[in-house]
């Protein structure tokens, strides 16, 4: 199979606009080399994908599994602190299956990285797009902190924070601000449990990154949260089942399959569009990447502002 290349263009394409500057050079700086899948590889992954999905010991998301995240992002810790090492903060399951996702097709990238940088991209194309004039940056669900560096890269004068219902995230982010010399701001944040009594700082923009899909149907109180501290911009980078395709794609309907076997966020949209529908938000943007991995496609993009006034 020969060597084919995601290109600036081919970001451009699915995002629906130009890069700017900025997100041109971190795109040429990254590695998006991959192959097509031959006809087997093709049909012995779709049979490890629906083994998958019949296997009745996969773990599905929700309040029991804090010791699996605690212990996690310990692991990770514990290496950074070993290490020093930026790479040792991101997440395991990155480059953990030899296959990604990519425009409702299956690839094979050549770097185990590629997954990764495809999120630094979408990361760095919304960071840019919404939270360059905010003067608070939030991650709700950060796990190590590894994506706070980006936030802070695009908005170097705001204040950045991450939070997170596991305490070895706000030992790591810790870590980080004695072994790098940052400032990130960190507290303790549980989903299932909001803290409705954490401040969000003046003109704050708030994001989730792949840590919604843990709480299943139970994401009404913490958006409650949300539009109760009036940030200037929530952005949400998830699984969204509502936003593909099921019912037209086969591999759409893989994905949404296992976001059901999962009990990976549900309902999301239709809970935003009845609180848009009472006044209570405005919807800005909801709109899929076309990014994932093997088993989902789990980076759709919705953005949406309380309407407090």
């Amino acid at each position: 199979m020969s060597i084919e290349q995601i290109t600036v263009s081919d970001f451009e394409d699915v995002f629906g606009e130009p890069a700017s500057d900025f997100l041109r050079a971190k795109i040429q700086n990254l590695e998006f080399s991959y192959q097509y899948l031959s006809e087997q590889e093709r049909d012995t992954l779709f049979l490890t994908i629906l083994k998958e999905l019949k296997n009745p010991n996969v773990k599905k998301s929700g309040p029991h599994r804090i010791s699996d995240w605690q212990n996690g992002w310990g692991a990770n810790r514990k290496e950074f602190v070993e290490t020093n090492q930026y790479e040792s903060l991101i997440p395991k399951y990155f480059g953990k299956f030899s296959y990604v996702r990519w425009r409702q097709n299956f690839i094979k990238p050549v770097n185990k990285d590629f997954e990764y940088n495809m999120a630094q991209v979408l990361q760095y194309w919304i960071f840019e797009k919404y939270f360059v004039n905010v003067k608070n940056v939030y991650e709700f669900g950060c796990g190590t902190g590894h994506n706070l560096f980006r936030a802070q890269e695009v908005s170097p004068s705001a204040a950045v924070h991450g939070l997170d219902w596991a305490e070895s995230s706000q030992k790591a982010i810790n870590d980080i601000n004695r072994i790098y010399k940052q400032n990130f701001g960190c507290h303790n944040f549980d989903f299932f449990n909001v803290d409705e009594s954490y401040v969000l700082g003046h003109k704050s923009g708030v994001y989730t990154f792949a840590a919604l899909e843990q709480v299943g149907g139970s994401h009404e109180s913490f958006l409650k949260y949300l539009i109760s501290q009036d940030p200037e911009i929530c952005v949400h980078i998830e699984p969204i089942g509502e936003m593909l395709s099921p019912e037209d794609n086969f591999v759409d309907f893989l994905s949404t399959e296992y976001f059901s076997k999962r009990n990976y966020l549900d309902g999301f949209i239709k809970t935003l569009k009845s609180l848009e529908s009472k006044n209570k938000i405005e919807i800005i943007k909801q709109q899929r990447s076309y990014i994932g991995s093997m088993f989902v496609d789990g980076y759709s993009i919705v953005v949406w502002r309380p309407k407090n006034a």
